[in-house]
């Protein structure tokens, strides 16, 4: 008898961590060129949560875009669509004094709102910039509606591919 509930609990336990690790939205990219990471935001509520990450090579090209997408394919996201951005683009993403990626629960835009979620994605490079954006089998819902967006995780690479970021953001 007292091995039937033992084995029931390595069972729950072990289901636990399998979905525990399944259930961290972006908690892969910690693992991506891992000497060349230099900030890892993430907060996580029973809402939603949000991430960011970047990384900062002092070679350029480090940071190879094929590898990139096929890393984050590999992981369960889906490139949806990619632009470019100029300086003068990228320079004009300010909220409150402070550089920032202009992401907020309504999605991605290059025109700025007067949006407090924005504080919670700070932009560590600038200059012409590329972007990715990725359908990441989570959804973002803009609060108080039924509003929902697929399409919530963004990489950001530098021109000489040196600096990299991602952002995603997920859940109300």
């Amino acid at each position: 008898m007292t091995s039937r509930p033992f084995i029931l609990l390595t069972l729950i336990c072990t289901l636990s961590f399998i979905s525990c690790n399944k259930s961290i939205p972006t908690g892969f990219w910690e693992n991506y060129e891992t000497n060349f990471l230099v900030n890892n935001i993430s907060d996580q509520g029973p809402y939603g949560g949000h991430r960011a990450v970047y990384w900062k090579s002092q070679k350029p090209l480090t940071f190879d875009t094929k590898n990139i997408l096929d890393f984050a394919t590999k992981n369960g996201w889906t490139l949806v669509d990619s632009s470019g951005f100029s300086n003068e683009q990228t320079n004009k993403w300010i909220y409150d004094n402070e550089k920032i990626f202009p992401l907020t629960n309504i999605g991605f835009s290059d025109t700025l709102l007067n949006d407090e979620r924005l504080k919670d994605f700070p932009r560590w490079f600038g200059g012409q910039v590329k972007l990715y954006k990725f359908k990441t089998g989570w959804v973002t819902i803009e609060p108080g509606t039924d509003n929902s967006i697929e399409e919530n995780g963004f990489i950001l690479l530098n021109q000489d591919k040196s600096e990299m970021a991602v952002y995603h953001l997920w859940g109300e």
